[in-house]
Formats: structure tokens, sequence, C-alpha cells
């Protein structure tokens, strides 16, 4: 019985000192997103995007104030906007000449993403209650959703409005008419979710200060993954965030 009580005194002395390496930070902030990889001709160049971030971090300290490494969930987000305008196209008209054209498009996409990071961190004390902490490691994410936007426009000389007005028609489609001075347009537009390829790696980096248990953490990410079955690895979003937490340490 003794050898009985002597065990579990041990192992609850162990599962205490254990607990005590683990915390939890509730974490909330803002993203800036840029798309990479290629520019195609006659489009703009990527912006930044703004989106959220959200989650809880899980961190193990496997040597206490020196070393952990950090894992959670988060919700993030990823997508970009592309716009185009092409001049020089021609349009054939009834009287067999052609006309000059120029067309306009846009697009937005959207991705919705439950993120898991898995980092080594160091730490390192600056002052009494004051650590600097520097994070590097894969992440691996699951798009729970995506929200597409497309706009088309295209437009060719002619003269709408008054007595006596004319201008070239389209033939069959599904947008509408655009009329104004000097040039006849069409519109199409279409609003769609998709589910593609709802798997995203890459590389996150994170420094932050660590104040009492306030946290507050600048990170980037680099996402690697493919959007589509046909696409390459390459680099698709550059993410800088931006994030306030509270960290509870457990065991005590």
């Amino acid at each position: 019985m003794k050898k009985f009580v002597l065990f579990v005194m041990l192992m609850m002395g162990v599962v205490s000192v254990s607990a005590q390496r683990w915390s939890l930070t509730p974490e909330m902030g803002m993203m800036a997103v840029k798309r990479g990889g290629n520019v195609y001709i006659n489009e703009q160049k990527p912006t930044w995007n703004t989106r959220w971030k959200v989650g809880v971090g899980v961190e193990f300290a496997v040597r206490p104030d020196r070393f952990s490494l950090k894992s959670g969930l988060y919700y993030t987000q990823r997508g970009y906007s592309r716009h185009s305008i092409l001049f020089g196209s021609v349009y054939p008209t009834t009287d067999d000449q052609s006309k000059p054209t120029f067309n306009e498009s846009y697009y937005k996409t959207n991705r919705h993403f439950l993120q898991v990071p898995l980092m080594a961190n160091l730490s390192f004390r600056l002052a009494e209650n004051v650590r600097l902490n520097l994070a590097a490691g894969p992440y691996v994410a699951y798009s729970v959703g995506d929200k597409n936007i497309g706009k088309y426009n295209e437009y060719t000389p002619g003269y709408s409005g008054g007595y006596g007005s004319y201008g070239f028609n389209y033939y069959g489609g599904n947008g509408g008419y655009l009329y104004g001075d000097g040039w006849i347009g069409q519109s199409f537009s279409y609003e769609s979710r998709t589910h593609d390829n709802p798997f995203d790696w890459g590389l996150s980096f994170q420094a932050g200060l660590e104040i009492g248990s306030c946290v507050m953490s600048v990170g980037y990410d680099a996402s690697l993954g493919k959007e589509y079955d046909y696409d390459s690895v390459d680099l698709k979003y550059h993410t800088f965030s931006l994030s306030v937490g509270y960290k509870f340490k457990l065991g005590k």
C-alpha cells in the first residue's frame, strides 16, 4: 500500500511539473497579404490586402525561459484581386470594317483557412518580466471555403443617345448592354464558391515581446501550396501579421 501511495505521489509530481511547462495564448490581429508569383501581361501589379487572424497558441517549454515548441490553431485569410485592361483588339462589323475595341477584366478571390504552425522558439530576457521571442518553422492549413468574384467589360466604338442613334450590337451572350458617348459595351459578371485544392503549406517566422503575461507578435508566412490540381509549388502569398494576446500558464 505504501508503495502504491508513493507511486501515485510521484506521478502527480511528474504531471504537475509537466503541466507547468505548457501555456495557452489566445490571440487576435490583422494581416497584410500580397499575391506572389508572376504578373501577367496587361495586369496591374499585386497590391497589399487587409485580412484577419484569430486563434489560440499552444507552447511547451522544453527548456524553461530558453527554448520551447509552439503550435496552435488559427483562422487566417488569403486572397488577391486582379485587374487588367487590353487595348488593340478588333471587332468585325456588318459592313466588313474592323473597329478597334478594348476590354477590362476584374477578378477577386478570398480564401478562409484553419492553420496549424509548428515552430521552434528561442527566448531571451531583456529586462524584469520582459522577454524577446524568436520562432520559425513550417505550417499546414486547410481551406474551409473560397469565394470568387469576376467581372468583364468589352467596349466597341459607336454612338448612342438622341435621335438617329446607332452602334454595334452584340449577338447572344448573357450580360447587359452599357451605352455611352462614343462607345458601346457589354458587361459580364459572376460569383462562385470553390474548393479546388483546400490544402496549403509553407513557412512561418515570428518575433514577439512578452511583457508579463501580455504578448505582442509580428509574423511572416510564405505560402507555397498549390491552389489547384495542375498548379506548381512556388511562392503564392506574402503574409505579414501583427497580433496581441494573453498567455495563460498551466499547472500553477
